[in-house]
């Protein structure tokens, strides 16, 4: 059965996998976390509870898609508490991030609406959501969820200029 999970040991080893899968295939859009050199789940807590964090960050929860009769992680997803100003151009509330071997299956879509559900419980009443413009499957997503174009905005990210979208979701 899918669902929505916090970070859990049960599924460490299928995470390692989706890494190693996003390596292997040159996966810049979204990093999972290199668990073999990292507490991963000290990281997740730090930035639930909002401590420890680099300058700039800000706290965010983290939470699996997994089929849990087969202890398979499929993809993560985070909801950021509060956006920065450097958050309303790029990057907004959630980001997330499927494993690369099951692109393309809808998952991305229900990921996001569990997450949605989640991000309502934490007391967001509205949440930003950006992608770059070309990427088409993450801006379907959004839109399969109920987001709305507010308008699309130059960046300069790593750089280079990134055309973002930036989408709206009433929750």
């Amino acid at each position: 059965m899918l669902k929505l999970v916090e970070p859990s040991q049960r599924y460490l080893s299928s995470y390692r996998e989706a890494y190693e899968e996003c390596l292997r295939n040159n996966i810049d859009s979204y990093y999972f976390a290199d668990s073999s050199s990292n507490d991963i789940f000290e990281k997740f807590d730090n930035y639930k509870y909002e401590r420890n964090l680099k300058p700039g960050r800000v706290g965010a929860t983290y939470f699996w898609l997994v089929d849990d009769e087969r202890d398979y992680f499929i993809g993560e997803i985070s909801i950021r508490h509060e956006l920065t100003e450097s958050l309303l151009c790029y990057g907004g509330h959630v980001g997330y991030g499927i494993r690369y071997s099951e692109w393309n299956k809808g998952y991305g879509t229900l990921m996001l609406k569990l997450a949605l559900e989640k991000a309502k419980e934490m007391g967001l009443s509205k949440v930003l959501i950006t992608c770059d413009d070309d990427n088409l499957a993450s801006a379907k997503v959004m839109e399969n969820n109920g987001a709305v174009l507010q308008d699309k905005i130059e960046n300069i990210i790593d750089e280079r200029n990134v055309t973002t979208r930036r989408y709206w979701i009433v929750l």
